[in-house]
């Protein structure tokens, strides 16, 4: 993954919750006119200016000028897409109530075991603000009900797809049993300084902290890892059996998508995250089918939505004005 692709894993949070910016104050003017909507220089402005200082340590001076700019374009395209998303949700009379938001950033929280004064904590050091990340939330749920009204209709998967696609993957299911992590790691130098293990200790807890605020944990990855090539923290698949004990017993008991608590080992802390499990004959015949068709299902949904966007464009007045 490349810098500005990493840069950009963090924009679709940003361009919602995007704080005001510190650098001095942007003459504003309108940018892009999006039917009776507009985008002003300063929404763009604030939200490339937190993401360039984000990451600002990883941005060579040089090529800071080139990632800004191309990082314009692509911020500009997404909050277009994202006016194009929310007139389209009052045209089609969906909305979002408060109690809904509420109950779904609840829901995050409990999972990533989280209270709320602990993502006010990582918000504030990010640069936003509670009231910033609901109305991410909402823009999340308003795409999900588009998706499931406009989008889903739209979508099927056959017996046959089902078919090729298990025997194009059949390894996957019945080779040996592997999960795809990323993972973090905090060394501790062996007979090293007690103050130096507690520092690493805080220093994982506050990752993991971030995180299950909302943070990408490829960022986190690239951000805290001892050296390069920087990949996210993604170690690709792992076999079971093949990890410290102590890792290898969470890693493998994690579902898709979950992020550990802070693993403690001899040589240091850990944090993982399972990106996919596959093999090992783990699932039943009939859940096996179940996982074959949400993953079709889930590849044809993007690519339908990708298409709808694209047909909301072409419907709608733009006017870029840069």
């Amino acid at each position: 993954m490349n810098k500005l692709n990493r840069l950009l894993a963090w924009a679709a949070f940003l361009l919602f919750a995007a704080a005001t910016p510190s650098w001095g104050e942007i003459v504003d003017r309108v940018i892009a006119v999006v039917n009776d909507d507009v985008i002003t220089q300063y929404e763009l402005e604030s939200t490339v200016d937190l993401v360039l200082k984000r990451y600002g340590q990883e941005i060579p001076p040089g090529e800071r000028a080139r990632i800004a700019g191309e990082a314009r374009k692509v911020f500009l395209d997404r909050m277009i897409d994202d006016l194009l998303l929310r007139q389209e949700a009052r045209k089609l009379g969906i909305t979002v109530r408060d109690e809904e938001i509420t109950n779904n950033i609840q829901d995050s929280l409990q999972r990533r075991k989280m209270s709320i004064e602990d993502l006010q904590q990582v918000l504030v050091k990010e640069g936003s603000n509670y009231e910033k990340y609901r109305e991410a939330t909402r823009n999340d749920l308003i795409k999900m009900k588009i998706m499931q009204r406009e989008i889903r209709p739209r979508v099927s998967v056959t017996n046959e797809e089902i078919g090729l696609f298990y025997q194009e993957h059949r390894d996957e299911y019945e080779g040996k049993l592997r999960v795809r992590m990323q993972m973090i790691y905090l060394p501790v130098p062996a007979g090293g300084d007690p103050a130096v293990k507690e520092q690493q200790s805080a220093k994982a807890q506050t990752i993991m902290k971030r995180s299950r605020a909302g943070e990408p944990f490829e960022g986190l990855a690239n951000e805290f890892a001892p050296a390069t090539p920087r990949t996210g923290g993604d170690i690709g698949y792992v076999e079971k059996g093949t990890l410290n004990p102590a890792i290898d017993e969470v890693a493998f008991g994690l579902k898709q998508g979950e992020m550990s608590d802070v693993i403690e080992t001899p040589q240091g802390f850990y944090i993982i995250r399972a990106l996919d499990r596959r093999g090992g004959g783990s699932l039943s015949i009939k859940a096996t089918r179940e996982d074959v068709e949400e993953r079709i299902y889930r590849d044809k949904m993007e690519k339908k939505y990708a298409e709808w966007v694209v047909e909301r464009r072409q419907k709608a007045h733009i006017e870029i004005r840069l």
